[in-house]
């Protein structure tokens, strides 16, 4: 007499590996493809900072991609060749930023800002932007009198 309940098929035994080695071709891809999306999300990301963290902040923060926000220095815009170079103040610092490109239509003096770019080194009182960005609601009216008098801090509702 022979033993049947202990033997097993000859094609089961492959069948088994071939469906071990799916599932873990499946989980492989899976960590990859998470992997892959966190790398491409911290590339992506760009901070927000009022100037006065962006200032002091800068030391960790490098020459990485950022906004900083603040009000523009009344007297400060002055047009160059390439776009316009102006001053941003925000919690009593305040930073040179040097922008290429377009400016928006209301960017005046006084008007609360968020610039996108980069420090020109680290340690440097420059920020070279190549976006920005004017900080109103829907029913923006600039101050009456916002050529002399400026608010305090134009960040103060966030």
């Amino acid at each position: 007499m022979t033993d049947t309940t202990d033997a097993m098929p000859p094609a089961a035994a492959p069948a088994k590996k071939k469906l071990k080695w799916r599932y873990v071709v499946v989980a492989v891809l899976c960590v990859g493809a998470v992997g892959w999306m966190l790398v491409l999300m911290q590339r992506n990301v760009v901070f927000f900072k009022t100037v006065s963290e962006a200032v002091q902040d800068q030391q960790g923060d490098g020459t990485r991609a950022m906004r900083i926000g603040g009000g523009v220095v009344p007297g400060s815009i002055k047009q160059n060749g390439t776009g316009v170079d102006f001053e941003l103040y925000e919690g009593g610092v305040t930073v040179k930023v040097n922008h290429t490109g377009n400016e928006p239509p209301l960017f005046q003096d006084c008007a609360p800002v968020v610039a996108e770019g980069k420090w020109t080194a680290v340690g440097s009182q420059t920020f070279n932007s190549t976006k920005l960005l004017i900080k109103h609601g829907n029913d923006y009216r600039p101050p009456e009198d916002s050529k002399t008098k400026c608010p305090d801090d134009p960040f103060r509702d966030q």
